[in-house]
C-alpha cells in the first residue's frame, strides 16, 4: 500500500461583508439590489420579563391523553397548562 500525500496551500482568509442588509437582500432576492437602510427599530416601552420554566413528571398514560388532546384542538401542553394555572392562581 502506498502512502499518498496531499498538499494543501494556505489557509483562505474569511471573507468580510462590507455591508450585511446588501448581503441579505442579495440571498433573499437571488440578485442585487440597492442597499436599503435598516427601519429603526420600535422603542420598547418596558422591559421584557423572561418566564420561569417549570418542569413536572406526568405518568406516561397521562402524557399520551394529554398529547392526543392538544393536537385534536390545534394547541400545545404549555398553553394548555399556562391558562389552567393562571385560572387556578387567579381564582
Amino acid at each position: 500500500m502506498s502512502q499518498k500525500k496531499l498538499a494543501f496551500g494556505a489557509r483562505p482568509k474569511p471573507a468580510t461583508i462590507v455591508d450585511p442588509a446588501a448581503a441579505d437582500s442579495f440571498v433573499a432576492g437571488g440578485a442585487e439590489q440597492p442597499a436599503v437602510s435598516p427601519a429603526p427599530e420600535p422603542k420598547k416601552s418596558a422591559e421584557k420579563i423572561k418566564p420561569k420554566r417549570l418542569t413536572i413528571d406526568l405518568d406516561p398514560p397521562l402524557h399520551k391523553k394529554l398529547k392526543t388532546r392538544v393536537s385534536e384542538e390545534d394547541t400545545t401542553i404549555a398553553d394548555v397548562a399556562r391558562r389552567l394555572l393562571t385560572e387556578w392562581a387567579y381564582r
